[in-house]
């Protein structure tokens, strides 16, 4: 009798071990997410490629997003149901990557911004955020139905719910594609200080003009760090120069707050660039 229930335990062992290791065919949610994570894997890698390409680095949150994006995906695939849970859970973070990446904030908040990207930038964000919406939903929705055990037909609410996300895709573009371009001309205060705004890769405006004797108020809009110096860049090149009468900036780091520099007491012109964002100069002209 023990021998028996022995090899009956042996067996359940095996086929609980079979059941949690089995590859099953992807349900028609899980194809869904599977075919959103493919479109937006590409999606992540063409951003990726166009942000270094534009900054001379990539982002690093850029690249840890394109990287959840792919893992994700073979997650999915695999047909493995705890590994698609797994995939669920990543598709999950990288909502929150996404939705808190300074490149993506900064483009849906300004659509036609020049120096972001305009509204080509802004097109491919909207997409991104449309594709991990779906791939999330339908996992989630996929790993209850595996779990469950119940039918692995497609739910009559998934064309509608796909629906929802297409309209607000296509909504934003409409809105996007009739938003006015930011201006900043001209030089705004804060409090009586001369102010430059910065985004997640430049200065919003390339130069200011500023009073003798005054400071430079430098407040970035979105938490991307910026390392501030003395000099421009040049051709793709940092040229650190501290010109006779500016103030000296050196490893001055910003990353979602504001700095002072100055004051500036020498009328002339100024150059200030950051060492991270390619491209990224500020011409302060004291007058």
């Amino acid at each position: 009798m023990s021998v028996k229930q022995d090899k009956e335990t042996t067996v359940d062992i095996k086929s609980t071990q079979s059941r949690l290791f089995a590859r099953q065919p992807l349900s028609p949610l899980a194809r869904v997410a599977f075919w959103a994570l493919l479109m937006g894997t590409i999606l992540g890698i063409i951003l990726v490629a166009i942000l270094t390409i534009a900054n001379g680095s990539p982002s690093r949150d850029s690249v840890i997003a394109a990287l959840c994006w792919l893992v994700a995906l073979i997650l999915m695939a695999t047909g493995m149901r705890w590994l698609q849970l797994l995939g669920t859970l990543l598709s999950g973070y990288l909502i929150y990557l996404i939705f808190t990446q300074p490149y993506v904030i900064e483009s849906l908040q300004n659509p036609k911004m020049t120096q972001g990207g305009g509204y080509g930038h802004f097109v491919g964000d909207v997409v991104t955020c449309g594709f991990i919406l779906i791939a999330f939903g339908a996992s989630v929705a996929a790993t209850v139905q595996n779990f469950r055990r119940g039918s692995r037909e497609a739910p009559r609410w998934l064309p509608t719910a796909l629906g929802i996300v297409v309209g607000m895709v296509i909504g934003a573009l409409l809105i996007g594609a009739i938003a006015q371009p930011p201006s900043a001309t001209g030089t705004t205060y804060t409090n009586g200080v001369p102010t430059v705004h910065m985004g997640a890769g430049n200065f919003i405006q390339s130069s200011v003009t500023i009073p003798k004797g005054s400071r430079l108020l430098l407040v970035d809009d979105v938490s991307s760090l910026h390392i501030l110096a003395n000099g421009t860049w040049q051709n793709g090149t940092p040229r650190p120069e501290r010109e006779p009468g500016a103030p000296t900036v050196s490893n001055v780091q910003v990353n979602g707050n504001s700095v002072e520099i100055g004051p500036f007491n020498i009328a002339g012109t100024y150059q200030i660039y950051c060492e991270v964002h390619q491209g990224m100069n500020l011409a302060i002209i004291v007058q």
